[in-house]
């Protein structure tokens, strides 16, 4: 869930390494995460710190931290 200045709703699907992305969100997730669309851009970016966005609430989590941090390395710098 995007909040922010570009709010969207979106699942993301990571299996048999593809990805793929549907619009709003569908079934039940292993993780959850509602962010601030610019957040969260920066973190995908390495310019902002996950941690950091966590502790001033601009990323927020529903399940595993480990499978944030296994999305992250999806998309190499």
């Amino acid at each position: 869930t995007f909040t922010g200045e570009e709010e969207q709703t979106a699942t993301i699907v990571i299996a048999d390494k593809k990805v793929t992305v549907e619009e709003d969100h569908v079934g039940t997730p292993d993780l959850h995460v509602t962010a601030d669309s610019k957040t969260w851009i920066g973190f995908l970016r390495g310019e902002k710190s996950i941690v950091w966005a966590i502790i001033r609430r601009k990323v927020r989590l529903s399940g595993p931290l480990k499978l944030l941090l296994a999305f992250g390395k999806c998309f190499p710098q």
